[in-house]
This record gives structure tokens, sequence and C-alpha cells, in this order.
């Protein structure tokens, strides 16, 4: 590929496949109480999925500001982020 260059590839995962199918994604869906948008990048759920492992994404902020110099969010989202985990967390599933 790189002329001199050696590539030794170490780790590799596909993407996710969106999993809001499931059971235990949809329970967490309306527990959270929020509107679902897509994942943009790579994360580790990723992994799971390749496992057969229900997982998803939650956060606050704008993914589009995730680990940039100017990411910041108010405290409000933190807060619901919290709510939602709480409601999901202790629901009857």
């Amino acid at each position: 590929m790189f002329t001199g260059c050696e590539i030794n590839i170490v780790d590799s995962a596909p993407g996710a496949r969106p999993g809001l199918q499931s059971p235990e994604a949809k329970a967490f869906v309306a527990a959270v109480g929020t509107s679902i948008h897509p994942k943009y990048g790579w994360t580790d759920v990723a992994r799971f999925s390749e496992l057969g492992i229900p997982a998803v994404n939650y956060g606050p902020g704008d993914p589009n500001k995730a680990h940039a110099d100017d990411e910041s969010l108010p405290a409000s989202q933190i807060y619901a982020c919290e709510s939602g985990l709480r409601n999901f967390l202790t629901s009857n599933l």
C-alpha cells in the first residue's frame, strides 16, 4: 500500500447493524424516552453486535463534537441522560 512500509492488521471488527428490533433495545428506547438517531463512527457496540449481544449507544452531547477541542454540552443533557438510564435500570423488563 505504501512503498517501503509494512502494515500489520492486529484487530478488525465490522460495523454494528441497527438492532432496534430486539426486545432489549425496544425496552431501552421506551424507558429513556428519547428520539433515535444514527451513530456515525465506530464504537464497541460493534463487538457486542457481532456476538449477538444487544447493545446501544446512548449519551448526552452532540456526536459531531465528540472528542473535539470545543466539545461541550449543557449540564441539563447530563441530567436528562442520568434520568433516562435510571428509568431503564429500574424498569421491569
